[in-house]
């Protein structure tokens, strides 16, 4: 099989379809018309058994009477046929497809086991294919398109991997009316062959791919997306939407494209492991990828703002803000500058705020002059220039006023921004347009036409530029694409517990045990088996201890009042001891030191179908359930996972010098949760592990309990 076959999918030199017909109704026909006048260079061979011609092209009665085997076969014809047609291809010799049609395991059992059928054909002949049920390809430098709309912006440089055909092909006037054009566009279908991390490193190797989309409702390999992505977004921005999170969500992606969504902060870890810009909207996608796509890269946090009224500035300003970029006061000489193109009541600062100036002049060129030359100003994101698009407006008013036609006057008032759009690429700065026109404006379609982002209102243009930081951070990364794991031994220890369990949990004394094998610090403690053990336990310790049940049967021990914590006499021992073996008479008693801090947070695994072992880090103790103040990431984690993890979480402030405590040993916490990774990874039968809380001692971290879950 091809190592790379979108290479040759996404270029093909000759293309034979079935499905087309002379038929304007039906899809495949929509599908071979667009291809037919795209401009695509190779040959088009329809087959089609009955039609000599279709859409002007020689058609083949079926695939055996093609004249040579195609680089590319699409299918577009009933879902029983599917399986014959791709075997009578792959006899051709043809190695490469596209499945369009419908039908498989989306639809569920008899779906599911077609699916199965066509793979295993696929791999009999040696074929890749994209789908099935998907909508197509478009590769606009090519050109070639392979979908139910024709292209109407060509040569982008923004490419697009989704889960739904719809925004590869419907959404064709949206990107015409903002100005944003394709470069690659694919659609993934069902997956059942060429995956979304296959899409991926194809766009991150694509010379025209400046920035990359993603649309996911699932992801199946989470390992091999995670480690595809996070070696192209040190290189490349990437943007994705993940909608299966909801349970509405997850429901709507099965039946679509038998997608196995995860829940949503899996996919938040797995995008800031991966180095992926996560955003709301697939307007969203589009705008920022198109930005981040035809905009030099952000080298600092200092944004100016230059706007021709109050009220956007402020929000743009607020906005970048909010997103940990600087809108800093400019510089005397800066300031000194500006003052002498703008009116004495506007504002020189940051923003520069012009007050409703009309002279466009100033707005469009000579203030973004002084800013791009500025070495104290990373971005410049402008807010008002406008020409054709306001005084169309006005006109009807003006009219009796004028001395001239709407058309002579609409001309007199066209901006020149040709100065303008090249200072991004002169001086090395993105700029971002915010106008509340759109393409009807001459100034606007300008813009669109020269390949600078605008934005229909000025928040989405600062949290645009907020990619840009992100990504930022992200190329700083280390760029390696997965963490390595150090070699070592599974411990001896820890396989003889967890390959001798006879349950589906082990206790706590024994997950403890499991624990320090990888190296991870727990609370010093003893097992005892009555209440005179107990007491010996404690005495060897020193008080005051703590007093538990211990049994792998209880889990939450502290609800069922089986913990005694600050137990400071022997007698306090036998108390709880009594307590602890009148509720629960089988259990163990375990005796451990009482640890002497104020900050708890809590680690863990969780195990989620598709993806490796997820480990979780947050704020511990009572409320974290109620708090619900974590972040995940998925094993194995490198030392800089690990810290990021540390740094992320909302509570953490508590990380750093807090009050009269000290600062907590980071690496030394790194390290817990790194060996966390490595244990579920060496032992896919733990199903779940909670540590919680873990105890912050003199800066060090120490589990104070623990549950292992086993499947």
């Amino acid at each position: 099989m091809s190592a790379k076959p979108l290479d040759t999918i996404m270029s093909p030199s000759s293309i034979a379809i079935t499905g087309a017909s002379n038929n304007f109704v039906k899809m495949g026909t929509i599908q071979m018309l667009n291809l037919v006048n795209c401009g695509f260079p190779g040959d088009i061979m329809p087959v089609h058994p009955t039609e000599k011609t279709v859409l002007g092209k020689k058609a083949y009665p079926s695939i055996k009477d093609l004249p040579y085997a195609p680089d590319l076969a699409i299918f577009v014809v009933p879902t029983r046929l599917v399986p014959e047609m791709l075997e009578d291809i792959g006899k051709l010799g043809t190695k490469h497809a596209v499945i369009i049609t419908a039908g498989f395991r989306e639809t569920g059992g008899k779906g599911r086991d077609l699916e199965k059928r066509i793979i295993d054909i696929a791999r009999t002949y040696g074929i890749r294919f994209l789908g099935p049920n998907c909508l197509g390809i478009v590769n606009t430098h090519l050109p070639l398109n392979i979908t139910v709309a024709p292209i109407l912006v060509h040569g982008g440089s923004f490419s697009l991997a989704s889960q739904s055909g719809t925004y590869i092909a419907q959404s064709v006037k949206f990107l015409q009316k903002n100005g944003i054009g394709f470069a690659k566009a694919i659609s993934v279908g069902n997956e059942a062959d060429i995956s979304l991390a296959d899409c991926l490193e194809y766009l991150g190797d694509d010379d025209r791919t400046k920035a990359i989309g993603l649309y996911i409702e699932g992801i199946r390999d989470g390992a091999r997306f995670l480690e595809v992505a996070r070696r192209v977004s040190v290189k490349k921005p990437i943007v994705a939407q993940y909608v299966g999170g909801t349970e509405a969500g997850a429901r709507s992606g099965s039946s679509h494209t038998g997608a196995m969504a995860g829940p949503d902060f899996i996919y938040d870890g797995l995008f800031a492991q991966a180095g992926i810009i996560r955003v709301d909207t697939i307007e969203e996608v589009y705008r920022i990828g198109w930005a981040l796509a035809t905009q030099p890269p952000l080298k600092g946090t200092r944004i100016a703002v230059l706007t021709n009224s109050g009220g956007p500035g402020t929000a743009i300003a607020s906005t970048c803000n909010a997103a940990n970029l600087e809108i800093p006061e400019f510089s005397p000489g800066i300031q000194e500058s500006i003052s002498e193109l703008i009116p004495g009541h506007a504002s020189p600062r940051n923003p520069v705020d012009l007050t409703f100036h009309m002279d466009m002049d100033t707005l469009a060129e000579k203030i973004p002059e002084i800013l791009f030359q500025a070495s104290e100003i990373d971005g410049i994101i402008i807010h008002g220039i406008m020409d054709t698009g306001f005084l169309e407006l006005m006109y009807p008013v003006a009219k009796d006023y004028i001395p001239m036609s709407k058309e002579e006057f609409l001309k007199a008032s066209q901006v020149r921004i040709d100065k303008l759009v090249r200072m991004p690429h002169t001086y090395g700065k993105p700029l971002l347009i915010s106008s509340f026109f759109g393409k009807e404006d001459h100034a606007i379609d300008e813009f669109h036409g020269s390949r600078v982002p605008t934005f229909d209102s000025p928040e989405k243009a600062a949290k645009a530029m907020a990619a840009f930081y992100k990504h930022l951070l992200i190329r700083k990364r280390n760029s390696s694409g997965k963490a390595e794991r150090p070699e070592m031994t599974v411990p001896a220890e820890a396989r003889e517990i967890l390959d001798g369990r006879k349950a589906s949990a082990i206790d706590e004394y024994m997950a403890k045990r499991v624990l320090r094998a990888y190296g991870i610090p727990t609370a010093q403690e003893h097992l005892a088996r009555s209440p005179e053990e107990a007491i010996e336990s404690a005495r060897r310790i020193g008080f005051p201890v703590a007093v538990k049940a211990c049994s792998p049967s209880i889990s939450h021990k502290t609800e069922q009042n089986l913990v005694f914590l600050n137990v400071n006499d022997e007698d306090g021992v036998r108390q709880a001891c009594d307590s602890i073996l009148s509720a629960a008479p089988d259990a163990g008693i375990l005796v451990a030191e009482m640890l002497r801090g104020k900050r708890e947070f809590m680690a863990g695994i969780s195990t989620y179908a598709g993806f490796p072992p997820c480990v979780m880090f947050g704020l511990g103790g009572i409320f974290a359930e109620a708090l619900k103040d974590f972040t995940i990431r998925l094993a194995p984690l490198s030392r800089d996972d690990a810290l990021e993890m540390i740094g992320s979480i909302g509570a953490k402030a508590l990380i750093g010098p807090y009050r009269s405590m000290g600062e907590v040993d980071r690496n030394a916490l790194a390290s817990v949760l790194m060996r966390l990774g490595d244990l579920a990874l060496d032992f896919p039968g733990i199903k779940e592990i909670d540590l919680n809380p873990v105890i912050i001692e003199d800066g060090k971290p120490k589990v104070a309990d623990a549950l292992m879950i086993i499947r």
